[in-house]
């Protein structure tokens, strides 16, 4: 486990604040990532979805609206509660799953367990190096063999790039959040045990943010014996437990 510090827990304690205050904070529509995310997971067959940061769900009520069971994880109590009642409000919470929990942890499922992962502006969060070599890890492990990450980061090109208090790496706070700004030579590091299937450019939101989509397969094979780099471990009793439903339509866990 990382030792995360107090900046960390800062971090934690002002994602909860904005959600307190703000249930909207990023705005009621899905992302335009989410729907292009959409239009993968249908042309490739994927049927249960892994998000990791999934915030108060505007990303994840899509999923579940188009027929995908969601596994929703997001380290913010309060963002989840907002997830819950929304997904209650539109008839979706038998496809949605929701877990507290923080991605510097190995995630609590067995290896194999997911067609896809995806994650929104959550690898560019205070996170870093190693932290994020592991966090992509854990996903290669619970993903099943050629299955997909699709994920999204702000890049180097971003206008508050260097802007900020710098915290460390290629991090700086702005405005009460860290931000970890990701170059193409970075995501080409972290790519271990993936093919990289596309880095695109995108903008979002009216700053706007200068972000990377990246799509990766998985690997059959694994590179290293290294966790941090997908090497498959036997789940223990609690991570089968909580292993996706096969189901068509699983029960939601509620809070954990």
């Amino acid at each position: 486990m990382t030792d995360r510090g107090e900046s960390s827990t800062d971090q934690k304690k002002h994602w909860e604040q904005t959600y307190s205050n703000n249930p909207s904070f990023f705005g009621e529509e899905p992302s335009e990532f989410a729907a292009a995310a959409v239009a993968v997971f249908s042309r490739e067959g994927v049927r249960t979805v892994l998000e990791l940061g999934c915030g108060h769900g505007r990303d994840t009520l899509l999923f579940a609206r188009e027929g995908f069971e969601v596994t929703a994880l997001d380290y913010s109590e309060e963002a989840l509660g907002i997830l819950a009642a929304r997904a209650g409000e539109i008839g979706v919470s038998s496809h949605v799953a929701r877990r507290v929990f923080d991605v510097r942890e190995a995630l609590p499922f067995p290896s194999g367990s997911f067609d896809a992962c995806y994650s929104h502006m959550l690898l560019c969060m205070e996170l870093s190096t190693p932290e994020l070599e592991f966090i992509l890890g854990e996903i290669h492990r619970v993903l099943r063999p050629g299955g997909l990450t699709l994920y999204s980061v702000r890049n180097t090109d971003d206008k508050h790039y260097r802007t900020g208090i710098h915290r460390s790496e290629d991090m700086y706070e702005i405005g009460g959040f860290v931000v970890h700004f990701f170059s193409q030579e970075m995501i080409r590091s972290l790519s271990r045990g993936y093919k990289i299937l596309e880095v695109n450019r995108m903008q979002e939101g009216s700053i706007p943010r200068e972000l990377f989509a990246v799509a990766l397969r998985k690997n059959e094979d694994l590179l290293s014996d290294d966790p941090r780099q997908g090497t498959a471990r036997e789940a223990t009793p609690d991570e089968h437990a909580a292993a996706p439903s096969k189901d068509p339509t699983p029960q939601d866990p509620g809070k954990t």
